[in-house]
Parts: C-alpha cells; structure tokens; sequence
C-alpha cells in the first residue's frame, strides 16, 4: 500500500468510528429528549440503578457486546435497539465511503446518520407519548 491508500484507509476508519459515536449519541438523545430531559447532566447511566456508565459500557456495539446486553451493576438488560442504531450509523457510513470514496462518501455518510438521527428521535417520542398514554 502506498501512503495515499493508507490515508485513505485512516480516513474512511475515522469516518466509521465518528458515526459509531453519533450513534451511540442519537440513542441517548431518543431516549432524554421525549422526557424533557438534558442531553448534557447527568451524565449517562443505568435507567434502573443509577450506576454511572464507564468507557467500556460507552464503546459502541462493542460496550453491549462485552457487558452481554445487560447492566454491568444492576444486569437489567438493556435492549438490542442501542447497538443496532450505533450499528446502523457505522454501516451507512461504511457503505457511503466505500460506493463514493472518503469525500463524497463522508458527506453521504453523514446525511443518512443525521436521517437515522431524526428517525431514531423521533421515534422516541413515538413511544414516549404511547407510555403516557398507557400510563
């Protein structure tokens, strides 16, 4: 591989693990914003035992994947739906980069993330309104 292939190669990695990150992002923001609350304090956490997430509960897909789904204190599960959006987001962006290259893939990439974002959200409120109602 030449320097340029490289680069690109770090590129395309780097896009991948931002929409990974993003993702992780739109199910917090899925989960807060319908309950009227802030995205920024407290900061994230078991919806059962209050423990704080650390990094490795924080790593995208893989988080879930080494805590088996479930709280690492507490083991309530945590539902599939988070590492299947963080999953979502990576793909977009893996496909987008790999059919359009690192530049216009990246800006495709970033658009069906913000798309899955908006979906994702207000799905959220989807479902917010629907335990209320039930509530």
């Amino acid at each position: 591989m030449n320097p340029s292939e490289i680069a690109t190669l770090g590129l395309a990695a780097y896009l991948v693990v931002v929409a990974l990150l993003l993702g992780s992002f739109i199910n917090m923001a899925a989960d807060r914003l319908p309950r009227h609350e802030s995205l920024v304090h407290p900061r994230s956490h078991c919806r059962s035992c209050g423990r704080v997430l650390n990094l490795v509960d924080l790593i995208p897909v893989a988080g879930y994947l080494v805590r088996g789904g479930r709280c690492a204190s507490c083991r309530t599960a945590i539902g599939a739906s988070s590492p299947a959006v963080e999953a979502l987001c990576g793909a977009a962006m893996v496909a987008s980069v790999a059919l359009l290259g690192p530049w216009w893939g990246a800006v495709a990439g970033f658009v069906a993330v913000g798309a899955i974002g908006v979906a994702g959200v207000s799905l959220g409120f989807r479902a917010s309104m629907r335990e209320s109602r039930q509530g």
